[in-house]
């Protein structure tokens, strides 16, 4: 389809990355690989609009962070304290791949150092989600911080308690959903 401008015209030299994030520290560390990657580049020029994923609950909030990642060339996920996906968050998401400007973006997922089994479920699902959307995937990237040794056990029993009160969405859907058949069982 031609819009009667030349693909020069269309291209812009800055580098947009959009970064949603649910933690600080690890919206700063991946500020700080951003900078690390433009340094090894050479001059590249790059803008990264940082946004609190839960903004997007609010309405208002989620259109105003619509609207400044639509050019957006990478939309990075730095998501430490989630282990799904929050239907608000997932919405916006879908909107954005649907209305996105940027037609060979691509999205990545940075996690603590510590992943977690629900940490590889959430890439999972970030992955096919963006293959469904025909965007690049850059897979789970680790941050920079190295894990300890001595807290490996912890860490486990932290994964295991946030997986044994998470909510999960197929969960909660059986949870909210209609009463079981009653006398279906042989000794009701």
């Amino acid at each position: 389809m031609k819009s009667g401008r030349s693909v020069k015209e269309l291209s812009s030299p800055c580098l947009k990355v959009f970064l949603l994030y649910d933690d600080f520290e690890l919206a700063r560390r991946a500020k700080l690989r951003l900078d690390a990657a433009a340094a090894r580049c050479g001059e590249v020029q790059y803008q990264v609009t940082p946004w609190r994923s839960d903004l997007l609950e609010q309405p208002a909030w989620a259109d105003a962070a619509l609207a400044e990642a639509l050019d957006a060339d990478l939309m990075l996920l730095a998501l430490g304290h989630t282990v799904f996906l929050p239907p608000a968050l997932q919405r916006w998401l879908e909107v954005w791949a649907t209305c996105r400007t940027v037609p060979d973006a691509a999205a990545g997922l940075l996690v603590p150092a510590k992943t977690s089994h629900a940490t590889l479920l959430l890439g999972s699902e970030l992955e096919s989600f963006a293959r469904r959307h025909g965007l690049t995937w850059l897979a789970e990237l680790q941050s920079s911080q190295r894990p300890d040794p001595s807290t490996a056990s912890a860490a486990m029993l932290e994964d295991l308690r946030l997986r044994e009160h998470g909510m999960t969405p197929l969960l909660r859907d059986v949870l909210s959903g209609p009463a079981p058949y009653r006398f279906f069982g042989l000794n009701e």
